[in-house]
């Protein structure tokens, strides 16, 4: 009896110690951390975050890459020469096309470091061609914002600020330039001015039931707003019919 008391002791010591261990194991498995799991997170972004080549530096304000990198929105629209006799709706001198949306933290990482942190991008070759317009990317940080022009077939992009602009040859990335224009471009929605709208943000896209009807009238030419189509009151019809003729004296 005391021999079969003592396996059973020995068997539950054997199972427990099998299950600690289990537990151990799967333990150590189930903790596994990141590699940079003990750094801190600022030290992170700072790794991640692109940084923009020098040359590009050294011709454009401080303040306008400063947009650019810390940017807190990016509008997308799309853009095209202005004739002469144009008078529609123009961002830096250029006609609006439409509006191809907002740019999110993965497409404006993409974007920088595709064209502005990699010294390859651009060349310093003057590129003999006219610029075409096609994109222009606004980053709004705040009450600023700094504006950059993406051309095609002759790759290029511009950056716009403060009334100045430096332009790029892309040429060594004209792929991807070709590439950031024709998703954008598939975006494209008819823009609409967001002061019609009574719109803050620049979007230039009905969102509410009250927008939506005020472009519905605007784009069946009936009038947006009801008090300049007012008829004129009967003592004006009466004062006007009474001036009618050059040699009416004014009574």
């Amino acid at each position: 009896m005391k021999k079969i008391c003592f396996y059973i002791l020995c068997l539950l010591f054997v199972l427990s110690t099998h299950n600690v261990c289990a537990q151990t194991a799967d333990g150590v498995d189930s903790f596994k951390q990141d590699k940079n799991a003990w750094r801190r997170k600022e030290e992170i972004q700072k790794e991640t975050k692109k940084e923009i080549v020098q040359k590009i530096k050294d011709t454009v304000s401080i303040h306008a890459l400063n947009n650019i990198t810390e940017s807190e929105q990016i509008f997308c629209y799309t853009v095209e020469k202005a004739a002469k006799d144009y008078t529609g709706y123009t961002l830096d001198g250029m006609a609006i096309t439409g509006f191809c949306g907002m740019l999110g933290p993965k497409d404006k990482d993409l974007f920088i470091g595709e064209l502005l942190a990699k010294d390859e991008s651009t060349s310093n070759v003057v590129a003999k061609c006219m610029i075409e317009p096609k994109v222009m990317l606004r980053f709004v940080k705040g009450v600023d914002y700094t504006d950059i022009l993406l051309s095609s077939p002759c790759h290029s992009f511009s950056i716009f600020y403060g009334g100045k602009v430096k332009s790029f040859n892309a040429e060594p990335t004209s792929k991807i330039v070709d590439a950031f224009v024709t998703v954008y471009d598939k975006r494209k929605v008819d823009f609409v001015s967001p002061a019609l709208l009574n719109q803050v943000m620049p979007i230039g896209v009905a969102q509410t039931p009250e927008q939506k009807a005020i472009l519905k009238e605007k784009q069946g030419n009936a009038p947006v707003r009801k008090w300049d189509t007012q008829k004129p009151t009967e003592s004006t019809q009466e004062k006007s019919t009474a001036k009618k003729g050059w040699n009416k004296l004014k009574k």
